[in-house]
């Protein structure tokens, strides 16, 4: 089994967006997907319960952070992909975290306030010596992207695939959908390239 997680010390970087949505293209490329969510805010399990269907999967409960190795070593006999959620800011726990991922995923908003808070991060993630990707979200048609876009490269590999500023994001998080699931091609297709992106970082 595979483990991504997505981690970011920015609160409201987009961190559960980019989970839910990753974890239904990944269900609907053929993966047997299982959610963790390990922010207390509860935000992935709330969109969850709202789900009609039964896939990607979550527990009954999700692990505490010291009982995460054992619960992805139960896992491996059912998943072939796990995505976990993080809360924003470092909680001790959360090298231990990082140490069991395949590949870190650090959603990033391109704004200065979101460039300069993302020092910590790549901090964490490189003392873990644990691969990773940034992915832009909540992206307007600005300049600002394409700089924050230039700024991140300087520091690791950036998604190809901007994940823009749209309704259907906010929408699909009380709908318990995916935007994939909705009749937003466009942000349909930004997931599914952004997925692609990160399915290739996994397999290579």
């Amino acid at each position: 089994m595979q483990t991504i997680l997505v981690s970011s010390q920015k609160g409201g970087s987009g961190k559960t967006t980019l989970v839910r949505n990753l974890s239904v293209a990944a269900t609907g490329d053929g993966r047997s997907v299982l959610c963790l969510d390990l922010d207390p805010q509860g935000s992935l399990r709330g969109w969850w319960e709202s789900r009609d269907a039964d896939t990607p999967a979550m527990l009954d409960r999700d692990p505490v952070p010291e009982a995460l190795r054992a619960t992805l070593e139960a896992a491996k006999a059912q998943f072939d992909l796990c995505i976990i959620d993080t809360p924003p800011a470092a909680p001790g726990w959360l090298s231990e975290a990082l140490s069991v991922a395949d590949l870190v995923l650090i959603p990033v908003k391109p704004s200065p306030d979101d460039l300069r808070a993302v020092g910590a991060t790549i901090a964490a993630v490189d003392a873990a010596n644990v691969p990773f990707a940034f992915a832009l979200s909540q992206t307007p048609r600005a300049r600002i992207t394409e700089e924050a876009a230039r700024v991140l490269a300087q520091h690791g590999r950036v998604a190809p695939v901007n994940i823009a500023q749209r309704v259907a994001y906010a929408e699909t998080g009380a709908t318990g959908q995916g935007v994939s699931e909705t009749t937003d091609d466009k942000a349909a297709a930004e997931i599914a390239a952004v997925w692609s992106y990160v399915k290739g970082l996994l397999n290579g």
